[in-house]
């Protein structure tokens, strides 16, 4: 994972500061267990191991204006905590464009995390769009926005396939943004952290 991992995920604002090691595994002391007929050690569930829903697009974000732009942007970031706690990356990979570095690089540094028997947990992003102005192009008839967005996320935990597990602190980055109305929905065409 290392290098290769860090630099994919870093590019989709998820800046992996990569330290310490762990195991996840329930130990026979662990309060939380229980021993199963079985005679495995059982942690129960709970909400938050529950896989969580993909996010439905919000009707705003289906309109061509200021409002559906930035609606859509927020939107781009839920299917990034989808993603990010799935490994789902279908629709996040429908609405981002094939020239935007920045996402795909952060997309195939999650499809490979999971594919290679990794996951991710925590990390959630909330995003706050300080700036959203029309984006003018050569061709008039295009509709595109441009965006600074400041995104915090929560500390997150990454566990490679080998199981061993590195900690990203949470923390604040800006980001510089174009959303574009292609085909009739938002895709996101650019993304830069700042």
């Amino acid at each position: 994972m290392g290098t290769t991992i860090r630099a994919a995920l870093a590019a989709l604002v998820l800046l992996l500061g990569l330290v310490g090691c762990g195991d996840d595994a329930p130990s026979p002391q662990d309060p939380e267990s229980t021993w199963s007929p079985t005679g495995k050690m059982e942690t129960p569930t709970s909400a938050a191991d529950e896989t969580p829903d993909e996010p439905q697009i919000p009707d705003e974000a289906t309109k061509a204006t200021k409002a559906g732009a930035r609606a859509f942007i927020t939107y781009y970031w839920e299917l990034i905590n989808y993603a990010q706690a799935t490994g789902d990356i279908k629709t996040l990979r429908a609405v981002s464009s094939a020239e935007c570095r920045g996402c795909l690089s952060g997309i195939n540094g999650i499809r490979t995390l999971y594919k290679e028997g990794g996951y991710l947990t925590g990390g959630d992003y909330s995003v706050d769009v300080t700036m959203l102005e029309k984006a003018e192009f050569e061709t008039p008839s295009a509709r595109a926005f441009h965006a600074q967005i400041s995104a915090r996320n929560e500390e997150q935990v990454i566990t490679a396939g080998d199981g061993s597990t590195t900690i990203s602190d949470p923390a604040t980055n800006d980001i510089e943004v174009y959303v574009l109305w292609v085909a009739d929905q938002w895709r996101m065409d650019v993304l830069v952290i700042r």
